[in-house]
Formats: C-alpha cells, structure tokens, sequence
C-alpha cells in the first residue's frame, strides 16, 4: 500500500462521526484506537497526579484546604475509575468495536477536563500572580500533552484541549490585555490542529498495518504451498547472519549438509565466492555492504563454487525487527539458476564482448563511456577515453596471415588487461583498434603515465610460434566533459587526436586540442576537392633536374605533383597524397602522373630519363603492372628511361604479389630507385628485395654534413660505398649550397639534386633547361 492508496479521512471520520466510504472493517481501527489509547492512559494518569501534586503543594497555603481536598478527591476517583477500565480491557480480545465504546473515551476526557478547570475558576482568585503564571503554564502544558497521548481518539483529545483552551483563555482574561488574553484561542486552535493531524495519521497508519497483516496471511498460505514444492527454498538467520533452521533442499543446492551450514554466517559463504571477475566483486561488495546495513537484497547471484564447478545461486532477502525495532535477522527466499543463468551470461556476453579477444565490443565501451561522462558531470570531475591503434598490425597480418594476426590481438587484449585498473574498461572497437574509458581522472599527467606504459608494453615482443612480432601503438585521448559533454563528440575528438597520433612514426600520444577540429575540416574539404580534380584538369607536373655530380649536366627529372583548387587554392603535396592514399584516390591520380611524365619525357632529348613517384597502394595493386605498359606504350617511351621511386614503406607491408611486381618492372627494363635511403625503417636487408638501380640518400643527411655532423657525413661516405658495391648509382637530394656541393661530389655521389641547381619547374622551363649549353641553373 503506498501514500496515494490510503483513505482519505475527512474531520468526521477523525472525529468518531462517520466511517469512510467503501472501507471495510473499520472496527478493526477503533479496537486499534482503543488498546493504543489504554496505554496512553498510564502515562496520562501518572502526568495527572504528579501535576495535581504540584499544585496542590503550589496553592496548600493560599486555597481553603476543604477546597483543595474536594478537587484532589474528585481527580482521584476520576483516575481510579479509568484504572480500573484499563484492567478490564487488558483482559480482553478485542478486534472490533462500535463508535460508542470511542465516545464513552471522549466523554472521559470531558470530565477530566472539567476536574482540571476546576482551579483556574476557584483557586486562580486565590494565588498570587506568580501561582497565577504557574497554574496557567501547567494547564497550557496538559493542552499539548493530550494532544499527543490522546492522539489515538482524536474526540478524547479534542474535548480535553477545548475545555483546557477555555480555562486558559478565562485566566488570560484577568491581564485586561486582549493581545494576550487572545493567546488563549489561537493557543487551543493549534492544538486542535494537531489533534486531527495525528489522529489522522493515526487511523491511516492503522489501515496500512491491517491491509499488511491481510496481506501477510495471503503470503503465509502461499508460502506453506512453496515450501512443499521442489523448485526454491527458504532460508533465515538470526540478528549475527548465521543460518538457522536450515532446510535440506538448500544445503544440497550449495554442495553441503544441513549440519555444515547451522551457524555459518551469510558472510562467511559470500567469503567463498571467487572474486575474480570485476562485476562479481562489485555485486558481492553492495550485497555486504547491504547486510551490514540491515537493508534488503533483491535477486543477488551468489556464483559459489560446488564440487569441480560453480552453481549460481538467486537470493533475495529482507531485514526482519522485533516489536521493540530490534534487528532479528533476515528471511529470504534462494533458487538454483546455474542453467539459465549460463545460457543469459553466454548470450549477454556475446552482445557486448568481442569474440576474437574477450574484451568488452564497442556496444560496452560507448554505455560505459555514457555512464562515465553522467557521473563526471555529477561529480565535478573529469573523465576519459583512449584510442589505440596497432601501429604494425597490417603488415603482420599480410606477411603471416589472419591466424597469426588473431593470435596477436589475443595477446594485445592480455597486455590491456595488465595495465588497466578495476576501475577502467578496455575493449576492442574492431580491426586493430581499441578503446579505454577511464571514469575517474584527477590530472592529464596521470593518463599520460597510462599511455606511456601501454605503448611500453605493445611494443612487445609477441610470440607466435617461432617467431618475435614487433607492433607499438598509437593513442589519442579525450576528457570529458571539458573535450565533450556526449559520447558521440567525446570519441569523436578522441578519434582526432589519434588521427594526429597516427600521422608520426608510431608509438606516439596526442591529447585532442580544438584546433584539431580546423584540421579535420581541411581534410574534409581537400578530400571533397579531390573527388573531380583529375578530370577538371587541376594537377599539373613540375620538374626538378638531376645532375651528374661530375659534369653538373642534366641527366634526369623527377616529376613532382602539383594541385591548384579553384575553390582552396595551391595544396602542398604532403597534405593531399595521404588523404588520397588513405581514401583510395591515388590510383587514379598516380596513373595521371605516370601517363603525363611519360609523354612529356618524350619531347626530350634521348639520354635523358624521368623519375616518378610509386606508392605502397599503388604496388598492392594487381593491375599496376598493366597500367605501366600501357603508359609506356603510349607515349613510345623507351622503358629504361623510366625510373620509378619508392621508399623504404614498401618493404614493411611487402607480400609476395608486390615482390613479384616488382620483379615484373625489372624485366620492363624499367629502373627502380630507393627513394629516402637512410630515414624510416632503414634495413640493408631490403635491397636483397629488389635491383635498385640507384639509392637517393636523403636530404637530411645533406643539410648535416654542412653543419660539421661527422655522423651523417660517415652515413653518406657508407651508402656510396654500399652503392657502389652493388653497381647502384648514387643521388644527393636536397644540395642547396656550394659547401654542399662541393662536400657530397668529395664523398662521391654519382648525381646530385637540389635547389643549386634548379626547384622544380614546369615542362617549358624543363625544355628550355636542356636547351642551356651548360646545364647548370641557379635556383
């Protein structure tokens, strides 16, 4: 029965005039009110004799003693009397009565209170003001004390604190002040107030507790009926948790006899459940903090290990009082679900776990993550969420195949799993990207740290089989609420942040900025524009001369891609070729530039060669082969004045079908330039891959050598002697000063390239170049 389903009772039913409409048993109230109002009595019998004393000892010397003697013997037979009523009725059963019994108390009290008006109307003339002033805080008193101990018949009380308001009222009177003689009434109708306020709540309590005790019998029967059936059990403790009358179908449902289980305590079997699953320690820690709270447990699974396995066991229980409100212990009801619970957790998990690694699937993460901004925002403080990414997984998945690359996010999964708290959640979103939330950080230096030792501890190495794999990872980390108040924008920017993360050399941590936002519309826009900028005719082909480091006369190009938009103006190439490898676009674009290096080469002098940029996208792709014949063929291009660059990337994601496209443009007669030697992966190993033609010894190396670095001159003085071995030619990128010049043709380089000479330049200004009877321009 809640608040909204008690009758409501208007002043006549508080009052002993009516009964409520449509309520039945309403006797079953007034017996109520009767017993609560028989002890009632004893503590107003005790106030009344102990405050007739009191005045009595206050007024011996001023009342006449006849007087006093004939009020103190009136009072007294008065209280006999109801004594002697409250005897009998204790010896009674009483479930019911009629309203008279009810009224008989109201007119009880009437004649208490006109035994108590009896000094304030002929012993008030005879005190003094200060016995005046006692004799009326007294009575004042005994208006509020029966408004409480009569409480339980409102009518009693009601009559008392009338005739009670007007002795005071009479007493008041005799300041000549109506201010203070109307204290009186306001005094009484307060207490009247209160009277129907507690008679009121009284009489509902009442109902409440006969509709419980209806209901109660009704649970008894079934409960009788429940325990003769097999399925479930019922159990108790005493008020120290141990269990008592134990029944057998319960010791056998957990593994024990009934004798083992007498006085073992609820806490000492929940002391037996395995803890190692995080969402079985946090159910287990509310369930005891609940006992030791005395609050109820609603179907709580207790996984207790029975035997070899573990049965999951239902419990549900409440706290049981005496009358007194002392604690007893607790009655429950407990049930075997290890089947179906099984089946629920098998499913359960397979909606929001990850089958490969175990790890919670993006479903998980993002409610956890909702939860984790919900309680930051509650608290005031800051949560996170971390974006990893498996820097070298594809590689390992294309060399070794998809069994080990399965076999390696199983091991990574263990890695997060060491590293994380209880407290955090990591989970995999798909591929090789995974998720962290973090609820709770009090600084950023605190997730750096984090960050730190996963990269630490995805550098590896990961066995399989025989074999040591090498990953690392990239990260990039968000707070809420302060970096997004929602869940979308949070892994949103968090997705930035590993954007930018991604774009170093591995193992890198970026934390999101605002500015990442101007960034990400950049991309957007370029990778929009880049959509139709081939057939609208944006790109164009710029060419940057090499030189023979002997004769400083042109003995190549290299043909640099250039992109003008209409719409965004001149895009620098290291903008826009990640995001067209990234979305596919490359292909095409990369065919353009080889179709177009090749036809322009051909308006050049024979001995003269061109040199274009490869991908690792456009290699992996089975059809490349076909695309340079057919450029080749084209423009008439004799094949061995094409060179094609590539840079050391190609050999981390090498497969067997790009080896063998690479093996297929050697026997074209087409050269193969190392484009970059020196920087990145840099591996001897790779130039067993292929014939390189020539190494291109990278411009960082040149620009140090200028600067006194004994190292990369040492570097340099090494690849050309490296080159030189394998019959490969040499090429100094980047030579922008005499210094340089002069420094790479004393260590031997075979050609040079650079501003020096001249910055790449459009195809007219190539020809007019090749026109120069000496061909060295300055830049």
């Amino acid at each position: 029965m809640t608040e909204k389903s008690l009758p409501k009772l208007d002043w006549r039913v508080v009052f002993n005039r009516a009964v409520p409409p449509d309520t039945k048993g309403w006797g079953r109230v007034r017996a109520a009110q009767l017993r609560e109002m028989g002890r009632a009595m004893v503590i107003g019998a005790w106030g009344q004799t102990i405050n007739a004393l009191l005045v009595a000892y206050m007024l011996f010397a001023a009342v006449p003693p006849a007087h006093l003697a004939a009020w103190l013997v009136s009072l007294a037979i008065l209280v006999h009397y109801i004594a002697r009523n409250k005897g009998k009725l204790a010896k009674r059963e009483i479930h019911s009565l009629p309203k008279q019994p009810i009224n008989r108390v109201a007119y009880h009290s009437v004649f208490f209170g006109l035994v108590w008006a009896m000094p304030a109307r002929y012993f008030f003339e005879f005190a003094n003001h200060g016995q005046q002033l006692a004799l009326c805080v007294i009575t004042a008193t005994m208006m509020a004390g029966a408004a409480f101990i009569f409480s339980p018949i409102p009518a009693a009380a009601a009559a008392y604190v009338v005739i009670m308001g007007v002795v005071v009222t009479r007493m008041l009177l005799t300041t000549d002040s109506l201010v203070i003689a109307s204290i009186g009434p306001i005094y009484t109708a307060a207490m009247l107030m209160m009277v129907l306020q507690n008679g009121r709540a009284f009489m509902q309590r009442k109902c409440l507790d006969i509709a419980l005790e209806e209901r109660s019998e009704t649970v008894s029967l079934l409960l009788r009926e429940f325990e003769s059936s097999d399925a479930d059990w019922l159990w108790h403790t005493n008020a120290s948790l141990a269990f008592n009358t134990v029944s057998a179908r319960f010791a056998r449902a957990i593994g024990r006899t009934a004798e083992e289980l007498e006085g073992m305590t609820v806490l000492d079997l929940f002391g037996e459940v395995p803890r190692t699953d995080q969402s079985v320690r946090r159910s287990m820690a509310a369930a005891e903090a609940a006992l030791s709270r005395r609050e109820a447990i609603t179907e709580l699974i207790v996984p207790l290990p029975v035997g070899d396995g573990v049965k999951n066991i239902e419990i549900s229980a409440r706290p049981t009082f005496n009358k007194q409100g002392r604690f007893t212990g607790y009655q429950g009801v407990g049930s075997d679900v290890t089947a179906t619970r099984l089946a629920a957790d098998r499913i359960a998990h397979m909606a929001r776990h990850d089958a490969l690694t175990g790890l919670p699937n993006r479903l998980q993460l993002l409610e956890n993550l909702e939860h984790a901004i919900a309680a930051a925002k509650a608290r005031g403080e800051q949560c996170a969420v971390l974006l990893v990414d498996l820097d070298r997984f594809k590689t390992i998945n294309d060399s070794l195949g998809h069994v080990a690359g399965d076999h390696l996010l199983q091991q990574v999964a263990r890695c997060f799993e060491t590293v994380i708290s209880d407290e955090m959640t990591a989970g995999r979103l798909g591929g090789d990207e995974f998720a962290i939330v973090i609820p709770s950080v009090t600084s950023q230096a605190e997730v750096e740290q984090l960050c730190l030792a996963l990269v630490g501890a995805l550098q590896g190495p990961f066995l399989y089989r025989d074999q040591r794999l090498f990953v690392g990872a990239s990260i990039g980390a968000a707070f809420g609420p302060g970096d997004g108040d929602s869940v979308e924008e949070l892994v949103r920017n968090a997705d930035l942040a590993l954007y930018r993360a991604k774009a170093g050399n591995g193992n890198d941590i970026r934390f999101y900025e605002p500015s990442f936002h101007a960034h990400a519309e950049e991309r957007r826009k370029i990778e929009l524009a880049l959509h139709g900028a081939v057939d609208a005719g944006e790109f164009t082909l710029n060419y940057q001369p090499v030189v023979d480091a002997g004769t400083l006369q042109i003995r190549s190009f290299e043909a640099l891609l250039r992109w003008h938009s209409p719409e965004l103006g001149q895009i620098s190439p290291a903008k826009f070729i990640p995001i067209a490898e990234e979305t596919g676009m490359l292909g095409r674009i990369g065919e353009w530039v080889l179709r177009t290096a090749c036809i322009e080469a051909m308006s050049w002098p024979t001995d003269i060669s061109i040199a274009v940029n490869v991908s690792p996208k456009q290699l992996h792709d089975p059809g490349f082969i076909v695309t340079l014949v057919s450029a080749l063929t084209q423009a008439g291009l004799e094949p061995h004045r094409l060179e094609l660059e590539v840079t050391e990337t190609v050999f981390l994601e090498l497969t067997g079908s790009t080896k063998k496209i690479l093996q297929q443009i050697q026997s074209l007669g087409v050269r193969l330039a190392m484009d970059d030697f020196g920087t990145g992966y840099s591996s001897l190993g790779y130039l067993r891959q292929a014939d390189f033609d020539t190494l291109k010894i990278d411009q960082s190396f040149v620009r140090a050598i200028s600067l006194e670095d004994p190292e990369s001159t040492a570097i340099i003085r090494a690849v050309v002697a490296l080159a030189g071995s394998l019959g490969m030619k040499t090429v100094a990128e980047g030579v922008a000063t005499e210094e340089q010049l002069q420094l790479v043709r004393t260590l031997g380089c075979d050609r040079i390239q650079g501003y020096i000479f001249s910055r790449p330049v459009t195809g007219n200004s190539a020809r007019a170049l090749l026109g120069q009877p000496k061909s060295r321009a300055a830049a």
